[in-house]
């Protein structure tokens, strides 16, 4: 039987990621909702009577901070009015807030209405949790209003100069987690009311998340190096970082080095993780010839035929492979191995490389020796 969800505050960006996750679920389905229901007592009132449960997200975070603490209270008594004009009791999950535990009117407005929940639910006998929620980031955040990671990701990758107001220690959770958590609640919902403090996944300095931004905004805009992503949150930090980009940002133009033989082209640097690049190889030409003592290398013939010759130095035993684009795999080039591979089909050979460091000129760890 399909489980009927509402989601007040559907538009916004928890509601608009709650509600393609659950896109996926084949036995929900997301109720329409539009945020001038609040004014149209009918329109709310047939949407609480299809609902089996309602995730209320609509909330105020932004104003004058007596209007903060009154509105967030006045969305929920609506709430709770037009419930109990539906004749039915659907399970309500709270989206509340860490600011409960501060001296701010954003932080008493959402526990006053937790307060009005508890009690509700308690009179009615349906089940309710509040959701006390840490600071939320992903992609769709809106700058100057849902996150400091929206506003600093948007300016950082739009020449402003973020200002930090207070260096305070931020306990942080990426949208993706936030949504599985509330499924989840959706799903097993509790019996009776209960506070449900939802685990951060990280915990950052602010001035340490603006130094991460714009470690990010220097290796994406300037070398093109991809940064080391260690961790859950680093992973998730950066991919939210390019959702802030122009997308004229999101292509990057690579230097193509051309002579007689064809051409080499350096695709990605990783910060930890070497580099890939590429080349074409013209029929009958022989690239190579050469030897490393410390670097790891790894070909991958992408289009066309060819030889891979090895040769362990001072011995004269030959290895050779003969690879094709049409049965693609890799071949491993040991240290202290002369190597070279040569086109020999008819066709533009292109090749790709990984090697574990970055090339550098002044020490290229490379060593003419024919094979």
């Amino acid at each position: 039987m399909t489980k009927k969800i509402g989601i007040t505050g559907l538009s916004g960006f928890v509601g608009t990621h709650l509600r393609d996750r659950l896109s996926r679920e084949q036995e929900m389905e997301v109720l329409p909702f539009e945020d001038g229901y609040y004014d149209n007592p009918e329109a709310f009132v047939e949407f609480a009577k299809k609902a089996d449960v309602i995730v209320h997200l609509a909330g105020v975070n932004r104003h004058e901070p007596q209007v903060v603490y009154q509105k967030n209270i006045e969305l929920m008594e609506k709430l709770l009015e037009y419930v109990d004009a539906s004749g039915n009791k659907p399970c309500i999950l709270f989206s509340s807030s860490t600011q409960i535990e501060r001296d701010n009117e954003y932080g008493r407005g959402k526990k006053r209405a937790m307060e009005l929940l508890e009690a509700w639910s308690q009179k009615t006998g349906a089940f309710a949790v509040s959701m006390v929620v840490p600071n939320v980031f992903g992609d769709g955040g809106r700058p100057f209003y849902n996150s400091v990671v929206a506003t600093f990701c948007y300016q950082v990758t739009h020449g402003q100069q973020p200002t930090i107001l207070h260096d305070g220690l931020m306990t942080m959770i990426y949208i993706n987690n936030l949504v599985e958590d509330i499924v989840k609640l959706i799903k097993e919902p509790p019996g009776g009311y209960r506070v449900e403090y939802i685990k951060p996944r990280a915990e950052i300095k602010v001035s340490e998340l603006l130094t991460r931004l714009n470690k990010y905004k220097d290796f994406y805009y300037g070398s093109g190096m991809v940064p080391s992503v260690g961790s859950d949150f680093e992973r998730d930090l950066y991919n939210t970082f390019i959702t802030y980009m122009d997308a004229s940002d999101w292509e990057r133009h690579l230097k193509l080095n051309t002579d007689e033989r064809g051409s080499f082209v350096e695709v990605f640097k990783l910060e930890n993780g070497g580099q890939v690049s590429f080349s074409t190889t013209r029929p009958g030409i022989t690239r190579g010839n050469h030897y490393h003592i410390r670097k790891n290398e790894k070909f991958c013939v992408v289009s066309g035929q060819a030889s891979i010759k090895l040769r362990r130095i001072g011995t004269d035993k030959v290895i050779e492979y003969k690879v094709s684009g049409d049965k693609p795999s890799w071949v491993e080039m040991p240290i202290y191995y002369t190597h070279n591979i040569t086109n020999i089909g008819e066709m533009e050979l292109v090749t790709l490389f990984w090697i574990n460091e970055h090339f550098n000129p002044d020490d290229p760890d490379t060593f003419f020796e024919k094979v």
